[in-house]
């Protein structure tokens, strides 16, 4: 996955595409929590979590809990990512210009 500063493709000639939705940080953070909520009750459901299949509303409440807590976690490091990205994408952005612009010739026109 690409963070939003994605220089884009020759595709697109050259604009920067937008993201799609679940490389948003809010919107992975949200599917990762419903999908570890789904994936706890059906394993509570089906007894691959232990031998009592049967599935209460305690069981589900800790899926819940666990699938916001899961989310907040990644919701956190997909801002984080996408953060760091940006930041890098920018420092190496630079330093090219720098690099570009020490080799050009010196102009004397004012």
């Amino acid at each position: 996955m690409s963070g939003e500063n994605n220089p884009g493709t020759p595709e697109t000639g050259g604009q920067a595409r937008k993201p799609f939705i679940l490389e948003r940080p809010l919107w992975r953070g949200v599917f990762n929590g419903v999908v570890l909520t789904l994936v706890m009750i059906g394993a509570q459901y089906q007894g691959w979590l232990g031998p009592n299949t049967e599935l209460t509303g305690e069981d589900v409440y800790r899926a819940v809990v666990y699938g916001l807590v899961f989310g907040g976690v990644m919701y956190i490091y997909t801002s984080w990512r996408v953060r760091r990205q940006g930041r890098a994408a920018d420092a190496a952005a630079k330093a090219a210009r720098e690099s570009v612009e020490s080799r050009l010739p010196d102009s004397d026109e004012k």
